[in-house]
Formats: C-alpha cells, structure tokens, sequence
C-alpha cells in the first residue's frame, strides 16, 4: 500500500520535470532562438538568432551544439549571433560548391577554396576575418567534441590565412559638434529617460548594450564615498567598477528619482523602457535609442564647423572619451580600464591617434621655439631627425620638465648647467612662459642692484647676463604672441 500511496506524487513530479526538459530541449533545437527564452541577457532588439540560413541541415545541427556549448560555458549571446552568422557564410559556399555533400567533404582544400571565395566577396576585410576565426573557433572545439565526426581532425585554419584586418583609427566626435551635442537647451529636447541614457553614455563611454541593461542601482561608493558606477560588460562577460563623473552620478540619480515616480511598485532597469511598459519590467530598446538620436539630431540641426549637417551614432560617445582621456595624458593602461577593453592593442588606436593629432601641433609648436638669444629656432618636419626630435620632446617633458621652458638635451645627457637654464644654449622656451619671464626680468633688476651696492661685481655681472637674455627672450616672444598663425605651445 505504502508504494501506491507514493507513486502518485512520484509520478506528478517526474511528469513535470520531463515537461520541463522537453521544452527547453525544443528551445534549442528551434532553428530561431530568443534570448528570453534561453534565460539569455541581451540587449532588448538583439534577442533573436537564426540558424535558418544554414542550408545544410548536417551543419545546422552542429552549428547548434556547438553554440549551445558556448553559451553554457559563458559566451556573450552576442558571440553566438555572430557564429551563427559565420556558419552561414560558410553554408552558402558548400551550397555553390558540393550542395549534395556531407561533412566529409570540409578539408584543408575546400577551406583553401573557401577563403578564396570570401575574398571575392562584398565583405570588408575585418568581416571576412571575424567568418575566419569563427570557423577556426568551430574547427578546434569539433576536434574535441565530435559535433562533425567525418570532418578530417588536421582541416584548420591558421593566423595566416586570416585578411590584413583594418585599424580604423576611432570616430570620435569634435568638439565643435560635441559642444551641440551636449548643450543644456539641446538635451531639454529629449524625452527624459532617453536624455539621461544619452549623457550617461558620453560621461562613461558604456557600450550602448551595457548601457541599457543597468540595474535600477548599479551605484557602489568608494572608500572616501564617491559613486563608481557597477555593471557587467557584456562583451568580455567582466564585471567592471568605474568611477563617476559629477554629471554622471547626477544623472543617474535624477533618472532614479523618476523611475521612482513612474513606477511606484519599482522597475529591475535603471532605464525602462519609456513606451509601453506598464509594470517597468521591459529595458530600454536598443533600436529605439538609435532612432530618437537620429530624429534629435536633425531637429537640433547637428551640424558641422563648415554648416554641414553630420550624424552621429551612439557608439562614437565612446570614441569620444577614450580620445579625449589620450589626448589629456591619461596613461593607455588606465583608459583601457575605463573603457573595458580586453587588451591593450584595442585601446592601442586612441594612442595611435593621439601621436598623429598631437605630432602635428608639435610640428606646428616647432617653428616658434626660440633660445636664449632670442633666435627663433628652425625645423624641418621632413627632416630625417624630426622623429628623433619628437621622442625627445616627450621624453624631456617627463624627465626635464623646467618651470619657464623646456630642456633641448637628450635626456639621457647629463646636464652641465645646473639651475643656470637662462645662460645654457640648449634651453628653449615658448609664449607660454611670457608671464614668468616678466617676472624673472623684474626680480633680476632688484638682484643687480644689491650686488652693485654691495659692490659685488661679479655677481652683478651674472645676474646682468641672465638679464639681457631674458629681454631678448621676452621681446621675442611678445613679437610671436601677436602673429596669430603661432601655437599657443607644446602638447
């Protein structure tokens, strides 16, 4: 009696479970999976992956396993997107090539072929390269797990069957349009969930996707209390800690306060969606962000420094910042930390940028040195030791940085002149410095004076070689501060 008491229960508990595993079993073996089915985090808009293009019904299964491991085993749902893609890529070849062919006939050859084929493509060289290595990624883990048994085990794809990808330099954004872009009646335009999002991605550089998906409170203050701002980044699956800007942190409570008001019974998302959302529970549609900032870019008539109208994505405020840390002196380490890169060489092309904008205000710079005769100093950006010169500057602001200008010696170089700069003929000094130098005339005056006085002459002729120099340097550097083609200093 007691086995036919229990077995009903038994038998209850078994059946829903069994209900359970089928359906989720059919959520992966559907041709299109959503994120929200899968338990997935993905940005609102980009929940859907299709597997359909994969003609091959062989190669749509395996696609299948294999991106279902890799979710398992912690890939971003947008990884997996970009793998279905790439197989299907490699679907349409087979289907031009073998369209009755099995597994077997993927080799080292029919590999050859195919990256042939994709170069005749429409593809850009960075998207043919991304099919590459997720083929390569599919290659290595089949190896292992078997998903294609007939596939030879030596069928790879190595560094360099890989297209020379392109390092576009970072679209950031002027300052000039920024300035539009950032002006207070500007951001009054937009509807306010959108314009906090908006002001929060320009002070953090967050990738839109992470930007959308914060929590209500995503706030964790430091050890003096000032806000860092906690989230997960979705493309490296790292959570990050970034301090916050005064605007940032302002922003993010004033978007709490309303979020508050809106939804009494509280929303999980610190950016709901502002359209139909009842009960606050939707996130703030990455679709809908683009084309708000579209449509507020033409009202407030977004336009260039020649009145040329310009558009401008939401991902560029993250270009933005990282040019602007750079182009402040911001160490590449640091910034590659605000901005979540995974290595250095992403955060590598600010850098790179920051030479070339910054090398061509030195070269400008250049031309209005001038020593301490007052001789404007001569420089040649073609010449073969311009490059030379260029690494010195630098290398001399950090190690031989002078209170009224800049040491002209390798760093390397022992100085001979200790504190005489004004009597060395390697010291070298800009407008900028104009102000100290009236002053240092001045108190040398007074020096010459008390040395004359004290009948101290040698002295007095010192202080009277320090000055003579100083009034050549000032009177040409005045002359220089009234051309207004100069530069108004080094960088």
């Amino acid at each position: 009696m007691s086995v036919a008491v229990s077995q009903p229960l038994h038998d209850v508990t078994t059946s829903h479970a069994v209900a359970d595993l089928d359906a989720w079993e059919a959520t992966f073996a559907a041709d299109r999976w959503d994120a929200r089915d899968l338990g997935v985090p993905a940005p609102r808009g980009r929940e859907m992956t299709t597997f359909e293009s994969i003609v091959q019904p062989w190669l749509r299964d395996a696609t299948k396993q294999w991106c279902r491991w890799r979710l398992a085993t912690g890939s971003a749902y947008g990884t997996i997107s970009a793998s279905a893609l790439a197989m299907s890529r490699l679907s349409a070849y087979l289907a031009a090539r073998s369209p009755t062919a099995g597994p077997a006939v993927i080799d080292r050859r029919l590999i050859e072929g195919y990256i042939s084929w994709l170069s005749g493509t429409h593809l850009s060289a960075n998207s043919r390269a991304l099919a590459l290595i997720c083929l390569r990624a599919f290659l290595d883990h089949n190896r292992r797990h078997g998903w294609l048994t007939d596939v030879a085990a030596d069928t790879a794809i190595y560094q360099d069957d890989l297209p020379k990808r392109t390092k576009a330099l970072p679209r950031f954004v002027s300052e000039f349009v920024m300035a539009q872009l950032q002006n207070e009646a500007n951001l009054e335009l937009l509807e306010p969930t959108t314009r906090h999002l908006v002001i929060v991605l320009m002070e953090t550089g967050l990738r839109v996707g992470d930007a959308v998906v914060l929590p209500f409170d995503p706030i964790v203050d430091d050890s003096v209390g000032w806000p860092c701002l906690r989230y997960i980044a979705g493309k490296t699956r790292v959570e990050q800690l970034l301090p916050l800007s005064v605007p940032a942190a302002t922003t993010i409570e004033a978007q709490q306060a309303g979020v508050a008001r809106h939804y009494p019974d509280g929303s999980p998302w610190l950016f709901p969606d502002p359209g139909r959302n009842a009960d606050g529970q939707l996130s703030y549609p990455y679709r809908l962000l683009l084309s708000r900032l579209k449509k507020w870019e033409t009202t407030i008539g977004l336009h260039d420094e020649r009145g040329r109208t310009v558009r401008v994505t939401s991902h560029q405020f993250r270009h933005t910042l990282g040019t602007r840390l750079i182009n402040s002196g911001v160490p590449q380490h640091v910034v590659q930390r605000v901005l979540g890169h995974a290595s250095p060489e992403m955060t590598g092309v600010y850098a790179q940028l920051h030479d070339h904008t910054i090398r061509e205000a030195f070269e400008r710079y250049q031309s209005t040195r001038i020593d301490i005769t007052g001789h404007v100093l001569d420089f040649d950006p073609a010449a073969p030791t311009a490059t030379a010169e260029w690494i010195k500057h630098h290398l001399n602001k950090i190690m031989a940085a002078l209170p009224n200008g800049y040491c002209g010696r390798p760093p390397q170089q022992d100085c001979p002149h200790p504190n005489a700069c004004l009597t060395c003929p390697d010291f070298q000094t800009t407008v900028e410095f104009l102000d100290i130098h009236r002053r240092h005339a001045d108190s040398t005056t007074v020096l010459i004076a008390a040395a004359e006085a004290k009948g101290n002459q040698r002295l007095a002729d010192n202080h009277r070689r320090v000055h003579d120099n100083l009034t050549r340097i000032i009177d040409t550097l005045e002359a220089v501060a009234t051309d207004p083609g100069a530069d108004d200093g080094p960088r």
